[in-house]
C-alpha cells in the first residue's frame, strides 16, 4: 500500500477534526504549519511545526504532521515511526494516530506489527467496516484466506450481506486448495437470494455459460437484467450464449445493446467485431445484421479513430468503397493531429486509383506532416499514374533528402524513381538509380525484375538480365511476373525449351490473367513450331485489355 495517499486523506480528516475542535486554542504557529502544508509546501511546514514542538512538545497533532511529511521519504523511516508513537503517547485513544501508524508499516512491509494494531483497532471501534476490509487486504497479501474470510463474514454481520462481500468471497473460495467451483458458485447463487445485484447474476451467469449450462446462464443474465435492463455484462454474456446456440436473431440483439453503449471501451468492441467480419462467409449471410451494428458503433464513438477504422475497412469488404472513403475522410478531418487517420484516408484512394483526389489529399497531408514518408510517397504515386513525372521525380528527390539515412526509403524510392525515368525513354537515368538501389540490397526483387525486363527489351546485357532475373524467381518461384521476365529472357538467348518450362510454370500462378505474359509464351510456343497452340494464346491476348 502507498503511504503517501493513505497519510494524505487522514491527514486530512484530522485537519477538520481539529477544526471541530476549535483550532482557535492552537498557536498561530501550528495554524501558520497546517496552512503551508495544505498549499504542498512541506519544507517550511515541517520547519514551523518543529519550532512548535520545541516550544510545546505536548502537541500531539504537531507530532502526526510532522511524521506525515517525514513519511514521504523512506529514508526517513525510523523518524517516521518515531513521531507516529510520540503522537500516539500524547493522545493514546486517537483512533487516526494508530491508524496512520498501522498503514506506514503496511508501507514497510511490516504486516506483523499492522495486523495487531489493525486487529485491535477493529476490535475497539466494530462500526467500522473499512478496517475489516484493509485486515482482508493484508491478510490476501499474506495468502491467509481463511482469516480474510472470517473478516468478510464479520462485515457481513455487521453492515448486512453486500455485493463487494459475495463477489469477493467467491474469489477466495476458487483461491482455496481442492476449490470445487460448482460448490462455490452454488454458495453465490444462495447469496444471491438475500442479496439481489446485476453484478452477482451475471457474474453466476458467465459461469454456467463457461460450463456449458446455457439455460442457468440465460436465466441469471435475465435476473440482472430485470434489475438493471441496460446492465451491460450480461447483454453480452447472452449474446455469447447465443451465439453458441447459433440463435443468431437472438445473438444480434442482445448484442446490439453492447455496440451502442457508449461506456464500454471501443477498442475492446473493434477487437470482438474485427474477429467477426473476418469470417466473410458470416458477413454475407448477416450483412442486415452487420450493418446496423456499425451504425450503432458510430453512434455511440462518432469520433473514435479506432471504430471508423474498423467501419472503413467493413464498408470497403463489403463492396461499397464511397462509403469507407466518406467515413475515413471524416475521421481525418476529425483528428487532424493522427497522421494514422490521414495515411488511412489515403490508402483508401491509392486502392481505388482515384489518382487525381489521392494527389490532391496527399498535397494537403504533406502540408500538415511535411516529412512524412508515405504521404509524400502517395503523391508522387498518384503523380506518376497521371503521367506528371517530373512532378513525382521531385518528390521523390524529396524523399532522398529527407531521408537520406534511412535505407529501406531509398530503395524503394530509387526503384520508383527509375521506373519514372524509364518511362520518360531516359534509360541511362533509370539504370543509374536502379544500380544505387542494388548497392544498398542487391537481392531486392523489384527492381532486379525491372532492370532485367527493360535490358531485354534494349537486347543488351542479356547475360547480366538473366543472371539478375533468375535471382528473383530463386526467391519467388511463383510469381507470374517474374517467371515472365526470366522465360522471356531466356527467349531471345535462344532457349525456347526452357523457356516454355517457365511459362508453363507462369500458366499455374496467374499467367492468364496478364496479357503480356500470354503474349510472351505465345511468341514462345511459335518459335518451338507449335503454331496452333500459340494461336489460342495470341487470341487470348487480344481479347485482353493492356496490362
Amino acid at each position: 500500500m502507498e503511504s503517501s495517499r493513505f497519510l494524505r486523506v487522514f491527514v486530512l480528516a484530522f485537519f477538520f477534526l481539529c477544526a471541530s475542535f476549535g483550532l482557535q486554542a492552537q498557536s498561530a504557529k501550528y495554524i501558520d504549519a497546517l496552512k503551508y502544508y495544505q498549499q504542498g509546501d512541506t519544507a517550511e511546514a515541517l520547519k514551523l511545526l518543529r519550532e512548535e514542538l520545541q516550544e510545546n512538545p505536548s502537541n500531539d497533532a504537531a507530532c502526526y504532521y510532522v511524521a506525515a511529511i517525514c513519511a514521504s521519504d523512506r529514508s526517513r523511516d525510523l523518524e517516521t515511526e518515531s513521531w507516529f508513537k510520540k503522537a500516539i503517547s500524547l493522545s493514546p485513544d486517537n483512533f487516526w494516530y494508530k491508524y496512520a501508524l498501522a498503514m506506514f508499516y503496511l508501507r514497510s512491509e511490516r504486516q506483523e506489527l499492522a495486523v495487531p494494531m489493525l486487529e485491535e483497532l477493529a476490535e475497539n471501534n466494530p462500526k467500522r467496516s473499512d478496517l475489516y476490509f484493509d485486515l482482508v487486504n493484508v491478510y490476501l497479501s499474506d495468502n491467509d484466506i481463511d482469516n480474510a474470510l472470517a473478516m468478510l463474514d464479520k462485515i457481513d454481520t455487521l453492515k448486512g450481506k453486500s455485493e463487494i462481500v459475495g463477489l469477493t468471497r467467491t474469489e477466495l473460495l476458487l483461491k482455496r486448495p481442492n476449490a470445487n467451483p460448482d460448490s462455490v458458485y452454488t454458495g453465490l447463487a444462495d447469496y444471491f437470494e438475500t442479496c439481489k445485484s446485476p453484478r452477482i447474476a451475471s457474474v453466476l451467469g458467465d459461469f454456467y455459460a463457461t460450463t456449458y449450462r446455457d439455460t442457468l446462464a440465460l436465466r441469471y443474465y435475465d435476473e440482472a437484467l430485470e434489475l438493471e435492463p441496460d446492465y451491460t455484462p450480461a447483454w453480452y454474456g447472452k449474446a455469447g450464449v447465443y451465439q453458441v446456440l447459433r440463435q443468431y436473431d437472438n445473438f444480434f440483439a442482445s448484442l446490439a445493446h453492447v455496440m451502442r453503449d457508449p461506456y464500454v471501451q471501443p477498442e475492446a468492441k473493434a477487437a470482438q467485431v474485427e474477429q467477426m467480419i473476418s469470417n466473410p462467409q458470416f458477413v454475407r449471410t448477416f450483412p442486415e445484421d452487420f450493418d446496423q451494428m456499425m451504425l450503432d458503433l458510430r453512434t455511440a464513438h462518432p469520433t473514435d479513430s479506432t471504430i471508423n477504422g474498423l467501419i472503413g475497412g467493413y464498408y470497403y469488404r463489403t463492396g461499397r468503397p464511397h462509403l469507407a472513403i466518406e467515413v475515413m475522410r471524416q475521421n481525418m478531418e476529425q483528428h487532424p493531429e493522427s497522421t494514422d487517420a490521414a495515411l488511412q484516408y489515403l490508402i483508401l484512394l491509392y486502392y481505388q486509383q482515384a489518382w487525381q483526389p489521392l494527389a490532391e489529399k496527399a498535397s494537403d497531408v504533406i502540408g500538415r506532416f511535411p516529412t512524412n514518408p508515405d504521404a509524400i510517397q502517395m503523391r508522387a504515386i498518384a503523380n506518376s499514374q497521371l503521367k506528371k513525372y517530373q512532378e513525382a521525380l521531385d518528390d521523390y528527390e524529396n524523399l532522398l533528402r529527407l531521408h537520406a539515412k534511412d535505407t529501406t526509403i531509398v530503395k524503394v524510392t530509387c526503384s520508383a524513381a527509375g521506373d519514372i525515368y524509364y518511362q520518360m525513354g531516359d534509360s541511362k537515368k533509370a539504370f543509374k538509380y536502379y544500380e544505387r538501389a542494388l548497392k544498398i540490397d542487391p537481392d531486392y526483387n523489384p527492381v532486379l525484375n525491372n532492370y532485367a525486363y527493360y535490358l531485354s527489351l534494349q537486347g543488351k546485357n542479356l547475360k547480366k538480365a538473366k543472371e539478375m532475373s533468375r535471382k528473383t524467381i530463386t526467391t519467388e518461384p511463383d510469381n507470374p511476373t517474374y517467371l515472365d521476365t526470366y522465360a522471356w529472357i531466356l527467349h531471345l538467348l535462344g532457349e525456347d525449351i526452357e523457356a516454355k518450362a517457365i511459362f508453363k510454370h507462369a500458366m499455374l500462378y496467374g499467367g492468364k490473367e496478364s496479357r503480356d505474359i500470354l503474349e510472351h509464351y505465345a511468341t514462345v510456343l511459335e518459335a518451338l513450331g507449335e503454331k496452333d497452340l500459340a494461336t489460342i494464346y495470341f487470341n487470348q491476348a487480344a481479347a485482353m485489355k493492356e496490362d
